[in-house]
């Protein structure tokens, strides 16, 4: 019996290292930022100019942008037509209108083209810091045919920029960046000579919550439900029904605050920073209702309210109320300025 158990956990083993290493080399690719274009590289020059943002769901981490988009060259290749917006999508939503029937010819010999873009695109949101996180609205451009060598990818700085009517209802806008990067896929794809890295630009509208939202609409609430909980401990530690009641119904309006925000939200594996203060709130609670407790039964014996013992274990209870404050106070510093930041 031993010999078969010993085997069996050898093959269970096995298939697990197994499946592991499957698992490892199962991802391929990544991005690496350039700072200049190869030496044999078509230049690309490309400008960005988003006017709308608009439909921002953070439950599906996508967004609708409505944007302009020029590219300036010198060379053969016409980039236009190996153009891909790689984090677009719902393609039949998309709209892609080139402004111009041909490239204009510029002064300078450079060809140049402008397209109005409207359509969707997805960015994975990280809500670790969720009231107070920081989020990339990007917009992803890449060559679908030529390889880094043939067509590099630059930023039009000067003229990029964002619409001065551009708006995101309940975000602070602050500001863009842009950086180019070359995509290496790790394949070829299957077909012998086709290249395995090409030029991509990603366009990014940085974006905030304002710090109101925090205090007024998340913080605030839970700091009255929380002061609501405390105030038994100023109740004369012989009211038992009293004492109890108010934890009791401040831990269930606590369950309900959670809940209403957190239902705006996709479901996440991981604790956000908004949770991590309610799980400090839920301790403190629980610690008063369990307090009311044992101070009950501590002076249930005490017929005297003047009894220096019914006294000791009030005065406790009244520094209790005014520590907790205090500890609550810190956990919520402690996790706003140590929490995981984006």
């Amino acid at each position: 019996m031993k010999s078969i158990f010993k085997i069996l956990l050898a093959l269970w083993a096995a298939l697990s290292i197994s499946f592991s290493a499957f698992a490892s080399d199962g991802k391929k690719g990544s991005y690496v930022e350039v700072k200049s274009p190869p030496s044999t590289a078509q230049v690309v020059t490309v400008g960005f100019y988003p006017v709308s943002v608009y439909q921002l769901d953070m439950s599906s981490n996508t967004y609708y942008v409505d944007t302009y988009v020029w590219f300036r060259w010198k060379g053969d290749i016409d980039p236009t037509e190996t153009l891909e917006f790689t984090n677009m999508v719902e393609e039949w939503g998309k709209q892609q209108e080139p402004l111009l029937e041909e490239p204009k010819l510029l002064a300078d010999g450079s060809q140049y083209q402008i397209v109005r873009v409207e359509g969707r695109f997805v960015q994975p949101f990280s809500l670790v810091d969720f009231p107070l996180d920081r989020q990339k609205l990007s917009i992803m451009v890449e060559d679908t045919t030529n390889g880094v060598e043939v067509v590099s990818y630059q930023i039009d700085k000067k003229n990029s920029g964002i619409g001065d009517s551009l708006d995101i209802p309940g975000w602070i806008l602050n500001g863009w960046t842009a950086k180019t990067y070359a995509h290496d896929y790790g394949s070829q794809f299957g077909e012998e000579g086709t290249p395995a890295v090409y030029s991509a630009l990603a366009f990014n509208l940085e974006i905030s919550r304002p710090i109101s939202f925090f205090y007024w609409a998340l913080l605030m609430p839970l700091f009255i439900v929380l002061i609501a909980a405390l105030a038994a401990l100023n109740i004369k530690p012989n009211e038992l029904d009293v004492r109890t009641g108010l934890p009791a119904g401040a831990l269930l309006t606590a369950i309900f605050l959670q809940k209403s925000y957190a239902d705006d939200l996709p479901e996440l594996g991981y604790l956000i920073l908004m949770d991590q203060i309610y799980l400090v709130a839920y301790a403190l609670i629980v610690f008063t209702l369990v307090r009311s407790i044992y101070a009950y039964k501590a002076v249930s014996q005490i017929e005297d309210e003047n009894a220096p013992r019914f006294k000791a274990i009030h005065k406790t209870d009244k520094f209790l109320f005014v520590a907790q404050l205090v500890v609550f106070a810190a956990a919520v510093a402690a996790v706003v300025s140590f929490g995981g930041q984006n």
